[in-house]
């Protein structure tokens, strides 16, 4: 019995093909969800109008220390250790509530909100104009106002938790493989000469035959006058080159999201990218000073400090400044400051025009409440360049990129990515089924051609 030869292009389209057939429903689910979270924060906005929108009125806000205070009053078992940075004309000041991190820790206590019954929450939300609470939120409750949050955790776990983060994990990981599968099935099929009798003229027509560049041309365009399985055919391989970085790009930041064990590896090898510890021991530092009773965050506790809740916004903004224009950088946004208590110090996250992003990539700086002095500036754009490779990847995931008319213009970009993703995958399980319904006709015509010879 003589086997046949192993065959590349047919080995990579089966895996391509049924690889892809298990991965449609979960990537059509991620592109759906995907597409929504490109706007994540303006459509939470509009399911969670009632608390995100007040009046706009002419008197002007509150500081925003004032409005800190009232909510440290209201719910006093809960503590607030952040505050934003400014607050739009027409919109609540959104406070949120410190996450446990100790996962054996007891729950955040109830408290009781004015639009609500007694429920746990995450947020708050004050009016700038007078400090009276508006309501409060909780996340995970099962509610109009909370839809884009379920709609994150759907596209980020399945609402399954671990289980469904594991699943979304592996199928990232073979569609990051499936990009480079799909990439080479585009390639124009090479071409065997086989006869050795005419070498003469193999030569010749070699000669004669097109570039490989020029063969290659046709896979980016879709050709309009035609049958309905060319055109999807088209589709799926002219999307799939259009697009193939940026779905790349979100295919191997999903496995970096639900995946860190495969994840992590890979960047250390291939671009440096630091763990946790190493970054960790570069920016630590450690306390000057001993807090053995702690008391809750208010203005009674820091009085004696030189930069005190009421002056913190400005202090560190100033402080920012000067630090950014001795490194010819310049703050384009205020992100959010907070109060670390154990270490009785401000810190002030911001981005500048050289920072990838406003999550990981952004610019921190941190300052000594009692004396004032700069303990730590940290730029995002003088990170490594593997921490960089990780925050373009997760930042172009999550749309945190730029800033105004910039901003919306990679939302959309990212929101076509999230249809794009939707087509590929719709188009890759129509071509399966006409393909299956092809070969089963060639099974049966094929059945057919044997019983007629068997007959006669």
């Amino acid at each position: 019995m003589i086997s046949s030869p192993f065959n590349l292009r047919h080995t990579c389209l089966w895996v391509h093909r049924y690889t892809g057939l298990a991965m449609a429903g979960f990537l059509i689910i991620a592109g759906v969800t995907g597409t929504l979270l490109a706007f994540h924060h303006e459509l939470d906005e509009v399911f969670n109008h009632q608390l995100a929108y007040i009046d706009n009125q002419d008197t002007p806000q509150l500081p925003i220390a004032v409005l800190h205070d009232a909510v440290i009053s209201a719910y006093p078992k809960h503590d607030f250790s952040s505050m934003p940075t400014s607050i739009e004309p027409d919109r609540s000041a959104v406070f949120t509530v410190d996450r446990v991190r100790d996962k054996g820790a007891k729950k955040q206590p109830k408290a009781q909100s004015k639009n609500q019954p007694l429920s746990e929450f995450q947020e708050v939300y004050v009016n700038p104009y007078n400090g009276h609470i508006v309501g409060t939120r909780d996340k995970d409750e099962w509610a109009w106002r909370n839809t884009m949050y379920k709609v994150f955790w759907l596209h980020r776990d399945l609402l399954l938790g671990d289980i469904g983060k594991l699943i979304l994990g592996i199928v990232a990981l073979v569609w990051t493989i499936n990009c480079f599968i799909g990439f080479y099935l585009t390639f124009p099929r090479a071409v065997k000469n086989s006869n050795k009798n005419n070498k003469a003229k193999n030569k010749q027509t070699n000669k004669k035959r097109a570039s490989f560049f020029k063969r290659w041309l046709p896979a980016w365009k879709i050709r309009t006058k035609t049958n309905a399985f060319k055109l999807n055919y088209d589709v799926h391989q002219a999307f799939g080159l259009w697009l193939w970085v940026m779905l790349f790009v979100i295919a191997w930041s999903s496995v970096g999201f639900n995946l860190k064990q495969v994840y992590q590896p890979v960047m250390q090898a291939v671009v440096g990218l630091e763990g946790r510890e190493e970054k960790s021991s570069k920016l630590s530092k450690p306390s000057t000073q001993s807090v053995p009773d702690a008391k809750p965050f208010n203005d009674e506790t820091v009085a004696a400090d030189m930069v005190t809740k009421a002056n913190s916004i400005a202090y560190l903004s100033r402080q920012a400044d000067i630090a950014a224009q001795k490194n010819g950088v310049e703050i384009q946004q205020l992100l959010g400051i907070r109060w670390v208590e154990e270490d009785n110090q401000w810190q002030m996250r911001f981005k500048t025009n050289k920072d990838i992003g406003k999550k990981g990539g952004a610019s921190s700086i941190t300052v000594n409440a009692k004396t004032g002095n700069v303990e730590r500036v940290n730029f995002g754009y003088q990170s490594s360049f593997g921490s960089k490779t990780d925050q373009w990847l997760s930042t172009l995931h999550m749309g945190h990129i730029s800033y105004g008319v910039g901003h919306l213009l990679y939302q959309i970009f990212l929101a076509v990515i999230g249809l794009a993703v939707i087509i590929l995958s719709a188009t890759g399980v129509y071509l399966w089924w006409k393909g299956r319904q092809q070969r089963l006709k060639m099974s049966r015509d094929i059945k057919k051609s044997i019983i007629k010879i068997t007959d006669v």
